[in-house]
C-alpha cells in the first residue's frame, strides 16, 4: 500500500503534539518521588497520588468546584437552550443586538469581567461567595451553550415541528417532546462544556471568593506560588484523565445514538 505525504496531515499532527505535550509533561512529572516538582522525574512512585486522595487537602476545594459547576450548569443549560431556540426560530427587532449581548462574555477579558462583577456584587450587597461564583459562572457559560445550541437548532428540519403542531400539539409540547429529543447530543455537549468551564474558572474566583470558600483551581494556583510539589502534578493529572475519559465516553455515546 502506497503511503502519500500530506502537508495538512503533518501540520495537524504538529498541532496535536503542541497541544498535548504539556499535558503529557504534567502526567509524567506527577510520578516523581521527591519533594519538589521536576521534569523528567528521578524515579517512579504513586506517593503523591496517595497524598492527594487521602490527605484531605484538596477534598473541600474539589467539592466546592463540583457543586458550583453543577449549579451553574443546571441554570445555564436551560436558559441558554431557550435563548438559542428563540434566536434560531424567531425574527424580532434588535435580534442581532440581543445575540451579540449574549455572546459578549466571550470577547470581554475575564480580568475586567471579574473586576466589574466584584463592584456590582459589592454595590448590591451580595456577600455569599457561593452565590457570587454561581451567578458569575452562569454569565460565563451561557454563551457557550447558546453557540452550541444555535448550531444544532439551525440544522433541524422545521417540517417535523410544523407537523407536530398540525397534529394538535401545543408549541411547548412540541418543543419538549419533538425538538429537544432531536438535539440531545448538543444538550449533552453543552452541559459538558458548561461543567468544564465552570470547574476550571480561576480569574473570576480570585475576585469573588473570600474566607471559607476555596475552589480547586484557586488551591492549585496558591500551591504553585507557595508549595510547588509533585502533588500539583498529581491532582492536575487526575483532572486531565477524568476530563478526557468523560469526554471520550460522551463522544462514544453520542456516536452510537447517531447510528441508531
Amino acid at each position: 500500500m502506497k503511503i502519500t505525504f500530506s502537508w495538512l496531515g503533518a501540520v495537524n499532527t504538529l498541532l496535536y503534539i503542541f497541544i498535548l505535550a504539556p499535558l503529557a509533561v504534567v502526567i509524567i512529572a506527577s510520578f516523581h518521588p521527591g519533594e519538589f516538582l521536576i521534569f523528567p522525574p528521578e524515579g517512579f512512585s504513586w506517593r503523591w497520588y496517595e497524598y492527594v486522595l487521602t490527605s484531605g487537602r484538596y477534598t473541600k476545594p474539589f467539592w466546592n468546584s463540583i457543586w458550583i459547576a453543577i449549579a451553574t450548569t443546571c441554570i445555564s443549560l436551560p436558559v441558554g437552550t431557550i435563548i438559542a431556540y428563540a434566536l434560531s426560530r424567531y425574527e424580532f427587532r434588535f435580534k442581532g443586538v440581543i445575540q451579540s449581548l449574549f455572546l459578549s462574555p466571550l470577547v470581554v477579558p475575564t480580568l475586567l469581567f471579574g473586576i466589574g462583577l466584584l463592584m456590582f456584587f459589592s454595590s448590591m450587597g451580595i456577600k455569599m461567595y457561593f452565590l457570587r461564583l454561581v451567578l458569575a459562572h452562569i454569565v460565563l457559560t451561557i454563551p457557550y451553550v447558546v453557540r452550541t445550541m444555535i448550531a444544532s437548532f439551525s440544522n433541524l428540519k422545521r417540517s417535523i415541528e410544523e407537523a407536530s403542531v398540525i397534529l394538535g400539539a401545543s408549541p411547548v409540547k412540541t418543543f419538549w417532546l419533538v425538538t429537544l429529543p432531536q438535539v440531545k447530543s448538543a444538550l449533552i455537549a453543552s452541559a459538558f462544556i458548561s461543567i468544564v468551564m465552570s470547574f476550571d474558572e480561576l480569574v473570576v474566583a480570585l475576585f469573588l471568593t473570600g474566607p471559607g470558600m476555596n475552589t480547586l483551581p484557586m488551591m492549585i494556583y496558591s500551591d504553585i506560588q507557595f508549595n510547588l510539589s509533585p502533588s500539583l502534578a498529581a491532582i492536575s493529572s487526575l483532572i486531565i484523565v477524568v476530563t478526557l475519559a468523560v469526554g471520550f465516553l460522551l463522544a462514544v455515546f453520542m456516536q452510537r445514538k447517531k447510528r441508531i
